[in-house]
């Protein structure tokens, strides 16, 4: 699952136009704050009004940044909360602090409830319980980190999460965008220090695969298109779509087809399984050698005997060889996804948008 976030500082025609893009996407699940400390709390509320149409119309889960100091801001009672966040469309409500658990528990008979994942102890979880709530029914959100070198360090975010996990949550975390970055820091908004810089797809693979995250969330303003479609294709299909450079004016019918990794995973290289059987009786002249640097996407060509025609991708620096053409590259900030073309992963070239 996917959701992304936005944010009421931005303007109207902003926040519509990339709603309308995230539906087309798939995306249904939106993420805003009501607390951030550089948002005017005015310009928050009518812009809030404003896209709540939006929200409803496509469909889409609105989930919602909270404390009792968002009361304070608006001036709202607490008795008045839940008219008063139902009224602005929200569907789920991120309690940061300032409820009680009673609260809490009035508060789940008319919203989802996401808390937040860095504060949950025995004590939480057996509160939760005594006012009637089932831990099953509840999801559990990390933060993001705007500051450079104050993401979660990957040992402690897998800790947390294998007893979570135990104690029956559903579990969120952000990856950061690649198109728009918020600020006022601008390093991007992970969960996970390791991904501020990387794919948004590694990111995304990453956390679904090795950190046991249910639902991945989009913590920039921004992220492209392309990029978000790349994921939609992972989560739909599972096919890696991967972006590359440098491509060749000669290359097989088959370059673009969808290539499936072999079950006997290499250490060198990714292969693909059927592109020999795809290209026999074709010819292919050797080309002039180059050094196949790591995410190099090569043919052997005919002097390499009856190899003539596997495609493969280097996950390492191999030197040049006669028997090799080099067709692409993939792209720098992608190179972490071949990390997860494990046995039998699908995988499919594409351009790369430019960097």
């Amino acid at each position: 699952m996917l959701g992304a976030s936005l944010y009421l500082s931005q303007s109207e025609e902003t926040n519509v136009q990339n709603l309308k893009t995230l539906d087309q996407l798939g995306v249904k699940t939106i993420f805003t704050s009501l607390h951030i400390p550089e948002e005017d709390p005015e310009q928050t509320l009518k812009g809030l009004r404003r896209i709540t149409s939006q929200t409803k119309e496509y469909d889409m889960k609105l989930m919602a940044d909270v404390s009792s100091s968002t009361l304070e801001q608006y001036s709202i009672e607490k008795e008045e909360a839940s008219d008063f966040f139902s009224e602005l469309g929200i569907t789920s409500l991120r309690i940061d602090y300032g409820f009680s658990f009673e609260e809490i528990k009035t508060f789940s008979e008319q919203f989802q409830i996401v808390l937040n994942a860095s504060t949950i102890t025995e004590e939480t979880c057996a509160s939760l319980i005594d006012v009637g709530i089932d831990l099953a029914e509840i999801t559990v959100c990390h933060n993001y980190y705007p500051r450079e070198n104050t993401g979660l360090d990957a040992e402690f975010f897998l800790n947390r999460n294998q007893y979570l996990k135990e104690k029956g949550f559903m579990i969120q975390a952000f990856i950061p965008g690649d198109l728009k970055k918020r600020g006022p820091i601008y390093a991007g908004l992970p969960t996970l220090e390791e991904h501020r810089n990387i794919d948004p797809l590694a990111a995304y693979m990453d956390l679904k695969e090795n950190y046991l995250i249910d639902e991945v969330l989009i913590g920039d303003v921004l992220m492209k298109e392309n990029t978000i479609f790349r994921i939609k294709k992972w989560i739909d299909e599972k096919v890696l779509l991967l972006q590359v450079t440098n491509v060749s004016g000669k290359l097989p019918e088959n370059f673009y087809d969808i290539h499936q990794n072999r079950q006997d995973v290499a250490r060198d290289v990714v292969r693909s399984e059927s592109s020999r059987v795809v290209l026999k009786g074709r010819s292919f002249e050797p080309s002039k050698a180059k050094e196949r640097t790591a995410g190099s996407v090569t043919l052997d060509n005919d002097l390499y005997g009856r190899y003539v025609g596997e495609l493969q991708i280097t996950k390492k620096n191999l030197p040049m060889d006669d028997r090799v053409n080099v067709l692409a590259q993939v792209n720098q900030s992608s190179l972490d996804l071949l990390d997860h073309i494990t046995a039998g992963v699908k995988f499919q070239f594409m351009e790369a948008d430019d960097e």
